[in-house]
């Protein structure tokens, strides 16, 4: 019996092991496949991860872009704002040198002339400063000589009134005071501010130092 077991139980033994050896095998194979997924993941999770962070990196310097962009403009905006006010000012303090430019009595005349066309008929009032008052008398009286409407208005009645309240130019007054028409230097200027305003900002584009 003994004889005959012996065969049998090395059988047994090797298929034993056998058995144990392919589980070992099986049990490795689906701990490294375990391990071969995990790493999978990780490596899924880490892009995604890195993906994730450059899309918000992206997005984040897009916008501080973006603001800085808007921030330049604004300042850049505020700044020739700024530059034209600079000029617009340099230019009202011009106005007394120009009491004596010997082409102002023709610009007087025909601010004058205009002028009291918008009056009712009747007496006027040419108000002005005493540095302009002599210019201002021979542009009422040129325009007199000239201007056949005012002739046909009479207007021979207008007189002149110093005024150093008036800026350089002059303001023409119905004798009812009803309707004063503003003929000053600064307010042709205010007037012609947007146009001016556009050529000085392109020259200033063009020159920005």
């Amino acid at each position: 019996m003994s004889g005959a077991a012996g065969p049998l139980l090395d059988q047994i033994r090797r298929t034993a092991v056998a058995t144990a050896t392919d589980l070992v095998a099986a049990a490795r194979s689906e701990v490294d496949a375990i391990r071969a997924g995990a790493r999978d993941r990780a490596q899924r999770r880490r892009a995604h991860a890195v993906a994730d962070h450059e899309r918000a990196a992206a997005a984040a310097l897009s916008r501080t872009r973006a603001e800085t962009t808007a921030r330049v403009g604004h300042d850049s905006l505020g700044a020739r704002a700024a530059a034209l006010d600079r000029i617009f000012v340099a230019a009202e303090e011009q106005f007394a040198l120009l009491a004596r430019h010997p082409g102002l009595g023709t610009l007087l005349a025909a601010t004058i002339s205009d002028g009291l066309t918008y009056l009712p008929p009747g007496p006027a009032t040419v108000r002005c400063a005493a540095a302009i008052a002599e210019p201002v008398r021979a542009a009422l009286a040129t325009a007199r000589r000239t201007d056949a409407a005012l002739a046909a208005a009479e207007r021979i009645d207008a007189s002149v009134r110093l005024d150093e309240s008036v800026p350089i130019g002059v303001m023409i007054e119905a004798g009812d005071g009803s309707v004063v028409v503003d003929g000053t230097l600064a307010r042709r200027l205010a007037r012609e501010r947007p146009r001016l305003s556009a050529i000085l900002a392109g020259r200033l584009l063009e020159h920005p130092e």
